[in-house]
């Protein structure tokens, strides 16, 4: 019974709402409000059990206050949480043997949502309105207490102990603006309705009721209007119309690069490569498909690789010196015997230690990343886990020391004197072997395609073609098609930082109703005459302005 009382009046509470919601929806609704922290305080009547609301005139006065913070999701609909302290002095029930008043206290916790009935009622801009009403509702949580304070003469036995009841309400709250600063002075007016089991006492209605009216002031951040667009959803542009897309300019030279990094271990002092040794297998395994990756066309001519070899501080720079140098020497020795790569092909160069990478690694320890780079890009890599306090205790010296421009094997003794050593016995061992690396830089150039070989290789080798042959592709399906659609999209994400790639693919999602997405690509459109044509394509599509037809062109009306 209870349940079925509290749905009726929560559907009584929402019938209001729904039908101006759907009577005014066609309206011009002006802008959201800001958020905004109410202060309030005021008096309260009580109703309990089965008091008859008839003789609310007779009920006693309280005294209550709250605070709360809300803000608006749309223009007509928002939130609030409000946190509610109320005394209560309640007139005995019926059945009970006096008719005194005994007090109570509750302290509630409720979340409205609300309804402002003002921008729900304006059909023109209120950003200079003073006044504002909002209808809310929403459910609770009521902790009662200090019924053993006054002793109660009903006739049948009670509990005196603390209650959490579920609870609801409604009501409306009407601010006036004092000032252009957001504040404001307000008057509330809300109905509570608590489970009746509060002190133990239940009789033939199953809820209790508080109405309160609270006088208080309103403060609300910032600006007291945000535009917001008209939506005007009876006027949708039903049929797509014809979208500029743009044809990108042909690549005389297809130019390509691939970048890697390889971490292969050496014995101590030695610098020849041994491709069983520890992680070796592994790491010229995937130094190999990056090449392969390159090599996937007879036709791709590989015009350059650079390689860069490192070596860590540990030893004599004279030593360092001649590992990373020879170590990178043996990475080019390796790539030529394997793939028959002419030598002047091959270029290298050596750093013999790598500061640089050192203090990168000690600038970003959190995500242990060096240059843009993973340190190690295999999970299974244990070489630098979570950093220790020492290191963290001791970064600004360590940092201090990396910075210093002095001889390298001195720099390196007193980097080992940081913090009694330890902190360099842990770079040591978990830092310095990611130290020891070669980068790697592949060149190469691909010849031009023909459409029957770019519908393959737009999924396999998108990077083989170009923005031109991309868009060639795309024509060569049925507007509107996964296929058609596809390539659009994948030149976006091959070339994101081209407008003509990132319009293509605006139209194309337009095109395909993906609103949300086109927006996206029309921000990396630039701004240009066309993105913004768009725009107002999606605008019209959407039914969020007025527009009318010149021709086959979308002219959206001021």
């Amino acid at each position: 019974m209870k349940t079925r009382v509290i749905i009726i009046l929560l559907g009584l509470l929402s019938i209001p709402s729904v039908s101006l919601a759907q009577k005014y929806s066609k309206k011009n609704i002006p802008g959201r409000d800001s958020h905004y922290f109410q202060v309030f305080a005021g008096m309260n009547k009580s109703a309990n059990e089965n008091l008859p609301w008839t003789e609310f005139t007779a009920y006693p006065l309280s005294t209550g206050a709250f605070v709360a913070v809300g803000g608006e999701i749309t223009p007509i609909w928002g939130w609030r949480a409000a946190l509610r302290v109320n005394h209560n002095k309640s007139r005995n029930v019926q059945s009970c043997e006096s008719y005194e008043t005994w007090g109570w206290n509750n302290t509630g916790l409720f979340a409205d949502g609300t309804l402002d009935i003002t921008d729900l009622l304006s059909g023109s801009d209120r950003n200079n309105t003073d006044f504002n009403l909002k209808a809310f509702a929403g459910p609770g949580l009521v902790y009662t207490f200090d019924f053993d304070k006054v002793p109660l003469s009903y006739s049948e036995p009670y509990l005196r102990s603390s209650r959490l009841l579920p609870a609801m309400r409604a009501g409306l709250t009407a601010t006036w603006r004092l000032g252009r600063k957001g504040w404001h002075i307000g008057l509330e007016l809300s109905h509570s309705f608590f489970d009746d089991h509060f002190n133990g006492v239940a009789h033939a209605f199953p809820l209790d009721s508080r109405t309160n009216l609270k006088l208080g002031v309103s403060y609300m951040q910032g600006k007291t209007y945000r535009p917001h667009t008209e939506i005007v959803r009876m006027n949708k542009l039903r049929t797509c119309p014809p979208l500029p897309f743009v044809l990108p300019d042909p690549e005389p030279v297809k130019t390509r690069q691939l970048h890697g990094r390889a971490f292969l271990d050496f014995p101590v002092n030695e610098t020849a490569i041994y491709p069983d040794y520890r992680k070796n297998p592994e790491e010229l395994a995937r130094i190999k498909a990056t090449v392969d990756s390159v090599m996937f066309d007879p036709s791709v001519s590989v015009t350059a690789i650079s390689l860069h070899g490192y070596a860590s501080p540990e030893s004599s720079y004279s030593n360092n010196t001649r590992l990373a140098s020879g170590r990178v020497e043996s990475l080019k020795s390796y790539l030529a015997d394997k793939y028959y790569f002419p030598a002047a092909v091959i270029k290298t160069e050596y750093t013999p230690e790598d500061w640089e990478n050192l203090r990168g690694f000690l600038e970003n320890t959190e995500g242990r990343r060096v240059k843009g780079d993973l340190w190690y890009d295999s999970d299974r890599y244990v070489e630098t886990p979570a950093v220790p306090d020492c290191i963290n205790k001791y970064h600004d010296d360590l940092i201090a020391v990396i910075d210093r421009d002095m001889d390298p094997d001195q720099k390196e003794e007193l980097l080992k004197q940081v913090g009694g050593g330890e902190p360099y016995r842990w770079l040591y061992r978990y830092v310095y072997p990611g130290l020891r690396h070669t980068d790697y830089l592949i060149e190469y150039e691909v010849v031009a395609y023909q459409v029957k070989d770019g519908r393959r290789l737009i999924y396999s080798h998108p990077e083989a073609l170009s923005l031109n042959e991309m868009f060639q592709v795309a024509k060569s399906y049925e507007e509107g098609s996964d296929s058609w659609f596809d390539a659009f999209i994948i030149a976006a994400r091959q070339f994101p930082e081209s407008t003509d790639a990132n319009l293509n693919a605006a139209c194309a999602c337009v095109k395909m109703k993906r609103f949300s997405d086109a927006r996206k690509y029309l921000k990396l459109a630039d701004g240009s005459e066309k993105a913004m044509y768009v725009a107002d394509v999606i605008l019209a599509m959407e039914g969020r302005a007025n527009w009318h037809m010149e021709g086959a062109k979308v002219v959206i009306d001021p």
